[in-house]
């Protein structure tokens, strides 16, 4: 380890209460999304970027700050604060950022407002150790990434606001760098039938009339279970990139994710709706699954011509691959080796992130982060180890000085 790289590190622990308060504030701020109220939390990250020493801007509720010279390579640091919904079910405070036994609880504690706050102090390290950066580092902390990042890192990248030559984005497990995600889309599908009272239920001929109903429910059970059966072809495969240890699955997966249908128990039910996630091993391709679905339906619509169907696909993420022999991979892993003490191979992460966007456009992004399978991400009393925080805010660090020294 050198001098420099030892200074940087004592300055984060040096820095440790300040990192942790900010985290707390920033999770006491609620950036659910749905709805999307952002400006305050936006104008609150902006304040605490200008404060350590950096020249903030906000773009649609985009935070971004730069350091350097800009006068050789450019690196992307980024990160999100907007975070689902709390849902319910809570023992903490979902917006309390309680420190309780080195564990920081809240929405968003751990995804992602732990990487917002290391990133952001990392740049600080970088600031206070007085380092002269032969390059420029882009600090972005946006909005948006839990709906796909309409809006947040989309805008910022297709618009050219941000632009650089690698990233390194934190919104991922701890202990190792991430340079495979999974592909993923959304898929939707609405039914509409014809509601009746019970007693004309939605039976084949001879057992129906002209006042029978058309049973929405009944219709989406086809669909579920040859959804189903996707499922159990998709078991045939499993991945040959490593993957990270808290992940459980190898394999490409359907998620039910959310079923409505009905107005009462003794009516025919006239609408149903599925909303549904299938992730995908980077061996799978988006388009060639979309494609096996979408011509389920159509042979459904053919078989069946009361069948009243919307299909919906709104977002799609095909795998993603980052160069693990390029400079920028080979830096990340030493400071990996710098952080833990020993080295730290690449793994896979069975989830999405704003990784795809800066890798369409060319960018090199490698993913970092500071959560694990008991932090209860998207779901209740959320929390952070502070250790992980610490440790996301080093890995920043050291792999900005080591690449733009």
């Amino acid at each position: 380890m050198e001098n420099v790289e030892k200074e940087i590190m004592e300055k984060i622990y040096e820095m440790k209460d300040e990192i942790i308060k900010f985290h707390q504030q920033l999770v006491q701020m609620p950036s659910e999304v749905p709805p999307g109220k952002y400006r305050k939390i936006s104008k609150y990250v902006a304040e605490k970027m200008n404060e350590l020493g950096m020249t903030a801007e906000i773009k649609r509720n985009n935070v971004l700050a730069e350091l350097g010279t800009g006068k050789g390579p450019s690196l992307i640091f980024n990160a999100h604060f907007d975070t689902v919904p709390v849902f319910d079910g809570w023992t903490r405070d979902p917006l309390g950022g309680e420190l309780i036994e080195n564990k920081i609880y809240g929405r968003g504690a751990a995804d992602d407002k732990a990487c917002v706050a290391a990133e952001i102090f990392a740049a600080k390290a970088l600031i206070d150790a007085g380092v002269d950066l032969n390059g420029k580092l882009i600090i972005t902390a946006v909005v948006n990434e839990e709906i796909g990042g309409l809006g947040g890192t989309e805008y910022l990248v297709n618009e050219e606001i941000v632009k650089g030559d690698a990233c390194l984005l934190g919104d991922v497990p701890s202990d190792y760098p991430i340079a495979y995600t999974d592909g993923a889309f959304q898929i939707g599908f609405d039914i509409t039938g014809i509601r009746r009272h019970f007693m004309y239920p939605d039976l084949s001929p001879p057992h129906r009339n002209k006042y029978s109903g058309i049973n929405a429910i009944h219709k989406m059970l086809k669909i579920m279970n040859f959804l189903m059966e996707l499922q159990e072809d998709f078991k045939k495969e499993e991945t040959k990139y490593p993957y990270h240890p808290d992940l459980p699955s190898k394999i490409s997966s359907v998620t039910f994710s959310k079923i409505e249908g009905g107005t009462s128990l003794t009516a025919i039910p006239d609408k149903c709706f599925l909303r549904c996630f299938i992730s995908l091993i980077p061996e799978h391709d988006a388009e060639s699954i979309k494609t096996k679905i979408l011509n389920f339906i159509e042979e459904l619509k053919k078989e069946d011509p009361d069948l009243d169907i919307l299909v919906q696909i709104p977002v799609t993420i095909e795998p993603q691959i980052a160069d693990i022999n390029s400079d920028f991979a080979k830096i990340v892993k030493k400071s990996f080796k710098i952080v833990y003490g020993e080295e730290r191979e690449f793994k896979l992460f069975m989830a999405t992130d704003d990784a795809h966007l800066f890798q369409n456009k060319g960018i090199n992004t490698i993913s970092i982060g500071p959560f694990r399978g008991e932090n209860n991400i998207h779901a209740q009393d959320e929390f952070v180890y502070v250790e992980d925080l610490i440790n996301t805010t080093k890995l920043f660090a050291i792999t900005a000085l080591n690449y733009l020294k």
